[in-house]
């Protein structure tokens, strides 16, 4: 049972990671003034959507199955764990704020986001390899 909600969260989350990676790619392609032309707009929507749909839920998911591996797993508070997860709630906040910024990139009156969201694929990026490092080197 064990080694199937591994196989479910590593699924969950590599859906997460991937609709997260879009989204700040989007983000970080397009300003509020390209954003409202017709094409770029029907992709925000149509990436927001699937953000709704696929991304937010898959997150939700790997946080619940992480949990439960933790708790199944008696794996307590060791320090590569406790690492783990304040890199997944600092991937969470920006998730939240792709999110944001992909709603309001797509709506008609497209207002500009933070100029920080442009370096959101890198933090992405970063965050999972220095996840995916912890889980499976378990440094300390």
């Amino acid at each position: 049972m064990y080694i199937w909600l591994i196989g479910l969260h590593v699924t969950a989350v590599t859906l997460w990671i991937l609709g997260m990676s879009a989204a700040a790619i989007l983000i970080s392609a397009l300003d509020a003034t390209t954003a409202a032309e017709p094409g770029p707009a029907r992709l925000l929507r149509a990436a927001y959507r699937w953000e709704r749909r696929v991304t937010s839920p898959a997150m939700g998911l790997a946080w619940l199955l992480g949990i439960t591996l933790v708790v199944v797993g008696g794996w307590g508070f060791e320090p590569w764990l406790v690492a783990k997860v304040i890199i997944v709630t600092a991937l969470s906040a920006l998730h939240g704020k792709l999110a944001a910024g992909l709603r309001r990139l797509g709506q008609a009156d497209a207002r500009p986001v933070s100029p920080l969201l442009r370096f959101s694929p890198l933090a992405v990026i970063a965050g999972a390899i220095a996840i995916v490092t912890l889980v499976v080197v378990k440094p300390y």
